[in-house]
């Protein structure tokens, strides 16, 4: 059994009408992997109602009913449905049906009248970890920086779709909170109103839901979907960032010594390690700014990475990583001793497979760092910034000795392509902007890897 997730186009709307308007779905369904190896299926409906779910396996052999699911947010009408990854073992495929149901009751003259709306969708998810098969090809892809004032429209999420990803990662600046903290109101009440009613607005995007209803989704967060701009871990309301990413992307986040956005997923040959960047850091203006990380995340990831047998182990930040020249927030400008100590690591563990993603910059960058002492591989950075904001076009200029290529004239998202079913995996990087165009691509990991 194959561990790859094949998404399948939405099979069709249904609506039976019945004396009233049924329930009208607002953004999704949206599904995603959580690090328990869990399915979500995420819907935001406009009205209160009833919601069920059906996940049929091929052919029938398992199916799994939820009736009268609970919503999750129910001020903003948000249900989630979840078919847990005991259940998906149950089942000898990777074929999964969900057939969703979203109902509700009203009275003309007095008599009770449903309506309802159902969606029905085929997906081919990942297979949990430890069920026997082998893994093909995968390609996940990735962006930051989606301000949901900028445009009239977005049309970056109609060319991601036509990649046809098995995942995509939002991997921070995924909505735009006010940037100044005095902007923010006195009280949590109105600042969970104002955190929910942004993504909601987000979330809702026409050209956004095609793309949610047919890959899985994960999500971190970088300063501005976590606070004003460049906040740290003084940040007040951190608590309603946590809360509001969970209702919008569910999944098991942090540690209970450590909470914040990071998690990891398992998909096949494709672990990935998506990091907090925010919660634990210490501000860039403390003199004696020390993390970027804090110290149990930094664990967590190492633990993670040393324990991986995943030939592709994917490390993904808001911030550059490998970064350590240009004059903005990254991990080797702002918090160079902690960065460097963690390369190191990785060379001298023989950490084989990593690679880093990031964002944040405003323009696209592909960089490589060569261990100097020669003992481990070459790590490569992508960069993929903006996918709906204003493009930063003199980020090339900035003089930087480990770049590689750079893409300074738009929109666009990051695109990891990983082919082969053995050791080594082919591993191609690029970067895609709003005309399709593949306007950098490298290949950095495979049986034969050519040096640009």
């Amino acid at each position: 059994m194959s561990r790859m997730l094949t998404a399948l186009p939405l099979l069709g709307l249904l609506t039976v009408a019945a004396l009233a308007e049924p329930p009208r779905i607002l953004a999704g369904p949206m599904f995603s992997l959580t690090s328990g190896e869990d399915i979500t299926l995420w819907v935001q409906v406009d009205q209160p109602a009833d919601l069920s779910c059906t996940w049929r396996a091929e052919d029938d052999r398992v199916v799994i009913e939820q009736e009268r699911v609970a919503p999750s947010v129910p001020e903003r009408n948000i249900y989630v449905a979840t078919l847990s990854a005991s259940a998906r073992r149950m089942a000898d495929t990777s074929r999964w049906t969900a057939e969703l149901r979203v109902t509700t009751g009203t009275r003309d003259e007095g008599s009770a009248v449903t309506v309802s709306r159902s969606t029905t969708m085929t997906l081919r998810l990942p297979v949990p970890r430890g069920y026997a098969g082998v893994s093909g090809g995968r390609r996940i892809a990735f962006g930051s920086c989606s301000h949901q004032d900028r445009f009239a429209s977005q049309p970056i999420w109609t060319r991601v779709l036509k990649t046809r990803p098995h995942q995509f990662l939002f991997i921070g600046d995924n909505i735009y909170l006010p940037g100044r903290a005095d902007s923010y109101p006195d009280d949590r009440d109105g600042v969970l109103r104002l955190y929910r009613d942004t993504y909601d607005q987000n979330r809702q995007l026409p050209e956004l839901q095609r793309l949610l209803r047919s890959t899985l989704c994960s999500a971190l967060w970088d300063d501005h979907d976590f606070g004003p701009n460049n906040s740290d871990r003084t940040w007040k309301w951190a608590d309603v960032a946590l809360q509001t990413l969970n209702e919008y992307f569910p999944n098991q986040y942090g540690t209970p010594e450590a909470r914040g956005c990071f998690h990891t997923t398992r998909t096949g040959a494709v672990q990935t390690f998506m990091l907090d960047n925010r919660a634990f850091r210490d501000g860039n203006k403390d003199p004696q700014r020390r993390t970027f990380l804090g110290d149990v995340q930094l664990a967590w990831l190492k633990e993670g990475l040393r324990t991986s047998d995943a030939p592709v182990k994917l490390v993904v930040a808001g911030n550059q990583i490998l970064a350590d020249t240009h004059p903005h927030e990254s991990w080797g400008n702002q918090f160079r001793a902690e960065r460097d100590a963690f390369l190191n690591w990785i060379w001298n563990e023989r950490i084989e497979g990593v690679i880093f993603l990031s964002g944040d910059r405003h323009f696209a960058e592909l960089a490589r760092k060569e261990d100097p002492t020669g003992r481990g591989n070459t790590l490569w950075e992508l960069t993929s910034s903006p996918l709906a904001n204003s493009h930063y076009e003199k980020g090339a200029e900035i003089a930087y000795p480990d770049r590689v290529a750079a893409y300074n004239d738009g929109v666009n998202f990051g695109l990891v392509e990983i082919s082969g079913l053995t050791r080594p995996r082919t591993v191609t990087l690029s970067i895609i902007d709003v005309r399709g165009e593949r306007v950098i691509t490298q290949q950095v990991m495979g049986p034969t890897n050519p040096q640009p």
